[in-house]
């Protein structure tokens, strides 16, 4: 088997593995994301409410700066 062969072979078993994983976790976060009890769920909301908030704040107080950008 030469080398290009055996290079190919590894990238064929990297990528099933890896959409096997994307598969399998995606799975997951949806079972996980549709319990509204689940400490997980509340987490994520919570961390996207955050990051939302900070970026809104920013936009806020740089305002007077994007305007001239945004006329």
């Amino acid at each position: 088997m030469d080398r290009t062969d055996r290079n190919e072979i590894v990238d064929i078993v990297k990528t099933e593995i890896k959409k096997f994983y994307d598969d399998s976790l995606d799975k997951e976060m949806k079972k996980v994301l549709k319990n509204s009890n689940s400490q997980s769920r509340k987490e994520m909301v919570n961390t996207i409410k955050n990051g939302l908030e900070a970026a809104f704040k920013v936009f806020w107080i740089k305002r007077d700066f994007w305007k001239t950008d945004i006329k």
